[in-house]
């Protein structure tokens, strides 16, 4: 097997991020965003979906960040 950076490189990253996401339970820097659902032909509200936003002492974390593949 042949060393790759990029695939180092990405593990490391995601170890960091476990290790963050961690330590940012311990603090409760978590908050709770309500998101109304709206049907598009009627204009009314349909229901609510609840989405966790993780304001990290660098700023916020995009949800994106969660869903990176190795190779982009």
């Amino acid at each position: 097997m042949i060393f790759d950076r990029e695939m180092h490189d990405f593990a490391v990253s995601r170890l960091r991020l476990e290790m963050e996401l961690r330590q940012a339970l311990d603090r409760r820097e978590f908050n709770v965003h309500y998101q109304p659902i709206v049907a598009l032909a009627s204009g009314h509200v349909e229901g609510f979906e609840a989405l966790a936003r993780w304001s990290a002492t660098s700023g916020p974390v995009p949800p994106y960040e969660f869903f990176r593949s190795p190779r982009r």
